[in-house]
C-alpha cells in the first residue's frame, strides 16, 4: 500500500465538490476513455470513501478486468460483507488473497478523517475492522479506529460496533490511547473516553480535573497492567459494559493474567490452593489483599514469599495493620 498523503485526483474532486461531482466526473470520463478512467481509479493514493462512492460504477463486469490487485480486493471484501452475515469472517476472508490483511489496512487508514453518513458505507468500515482486529488478530490499525470512533461521535454518527473492534484488539493498552482523550481541549473528546473507560474504578469521580483523571488512570494502569483481562462485554449487550477488569486473584499471586482471564492453568497446585480460599472471600478482603501482595512483592520478593505461605486469616491481619481498613 502506498504511504503518499497527497490527495489523489478523485478524492481531490470528492472534498473539494462533493460526492456527486465526483460520480458525475468519472463517469463522463469512463464513458469517454476507459483506460482513463482505470488510470483515476488505480492511483496509488486513491482513498477508499472516493473508491466506495464510485462502486456502482467500477464493480460492472466489463470493468472490473481494468483494476488494479488492491482495488479487485477491496470490490471483493465489500461483495462478501454485503451479501454475507458480518460475524462469518472466515468466509470473507477465504474469499480475498493473502494481502487481505493490508488492503483492510488500507480501507482503515485512508477512511480516518471521513464522515460518510452513510449506513453501508459504516458497516463496511466497521466489518472491515472486525475481520481485521478478530479474524487476523492485527492490532496495528488501533490508533486509525480510535481516531475513526471519535470523528463520528463528535458528527452523532454510529460508534458501537467499531468500539467493539477497538475493544476486540485483546489488549489493555488500548485503555490507555482512550485516556489520551481526556486530555483533549474538545469537550466530545472528553466526554466520550468518560463514557467509554466508565468500567475504570479510579473514574468513579468524575468530577475532578481532567488532567488529575488522566494521571490517575495512568497510576492505575501502571499497578495493575499484567493482571488486565479482557471480559467481552460490549455495548450491544448492556449500557455501562466493563469491557477490561482487574484479575485479583491473578494480583494476589502476583501472576500476569492471560488475555481471557483464565488463570488456572497457568498455576502450581499450590497456587490453585491458594486461589480456591483468597476466591471465598468478600469483595473488600480481596482488594485489601491483592493490593497489599502487589505492594509487598515489589518491595521485597523474600517477604513476601513467606506471607503467601501463612494462613489467609494472618495474611488479612498483616494486610490490615499495615494499609488500614477492617477485618
Amino acid at each position: 500500500m502506498s504511504n503518499n498523503n497527497s490527495l489523489s485526483t478523485l478524492d481531490n474532486i470528492r472534498l473539494s465538490r462533493g460526492t456527486s461531482e465526483l460520480s458525475d466526473y468519472f463517469h463522463r470520463i469512463l464513458i469517454r476513455n476507459t483506460s482513463a478512467a482505470a488510470k483515476l481509479i488505480n492511483e496509488d493514493n486513491l482513498r477508499f470513501p472516493s473508491l466506495f462512492i464510485l462502486l456502482p460504477q467500477i464493480s460492472r463486469a466489463s470493468f472490473v478486468r481494468h483494476l488494479n490487485p488492491r482495488n479487485k480486493a477491496t470490490l471483493m471484501i465489500t461483495d462478501s460483507i454485503r451479501s454475507k452475515n458480518f460475524s462469518n469472517f472466515t468466509h470473507i476472508s477465504q474469499r480475498i488473497d493473502v494481502n487481505a490483511p493490508e488492503i483492510l489496512k488500507w480501507i482503515i487508514d485512508t477512511s480516518k478523517d471521513d464522515t460518510l453518513a452513510r449506513g453501508e458505507y459504516i458497516d463496511i468500515l466497521d466489518c472491515c475492522a472486525i475481520i481485521l482486529v478478530k479474524e487476523y488478530r492485527d492490532n496495528s490499525m488501533l490508533h486509525s479506529l480510535k481516531e475513526i470512533i471519535y470523528n463520528r461521535y463528535k458528527h452523532g454518527l454510529f460508534i458501537y460496533d467499531l468500539v467493539w473492534a477497538f475493544f476486540e484488539c485483546r489488549d489493555p493498552n488500548c485503555i490507555l490511547m482512550l485516556a489520551e482523550g481526556l486530555n483533549s481541549p474538545d469537550e466530545k473528546d472528553v466526554e466520550l473516553s468518560k463514557k467509554l473507560l466508565k468500567f475504570v474504578p479510579i473514574l468513579k469521580n468524575s468530577n475532578l480535573p481532567n488532567d488529575i483523571l488522566y494521571n490517575n488512570i495512568s497510576y492505575w494502569f501502571r499497578d495493575n497492567y499484567p493482571f488486565i483481562y479482557y471480559t467481552g462485554e460490549c455495548f450491544q449487550q448492556m449500557p455501562d459494559p466493563c469491557p477490561y477488569a482487574v484479575s485479583l486473584s491473578a494480583k494476589y499471586l502476583f501472576k500476569k493474567v492471560p488475555d481471557d482471564g483464565s488463570l488456572e492453568s497457568t498455576l502450581t497446585q499450590t497456587e490453585i490452593r491458594l486461589k480456591n480460599t483468597f476466591d471465598t472471600l468478600d469483595i473488600n478482603s480481596q482488594i485489601l489483599l491483592s493490593n497489599y501482595s502487589f505492594i509487598l512483592h515489589n518491595q521485597n520478593i523474600y517477604w513476601w514469599n513467606n506471607w503467601i505461605n501463612y494462613p489467609i486469616s494472618e495474611q488479612l491481619r498483616i494486610s490490615v495493620a499495615k494499609l488500614g481498613g477492617k477485618l
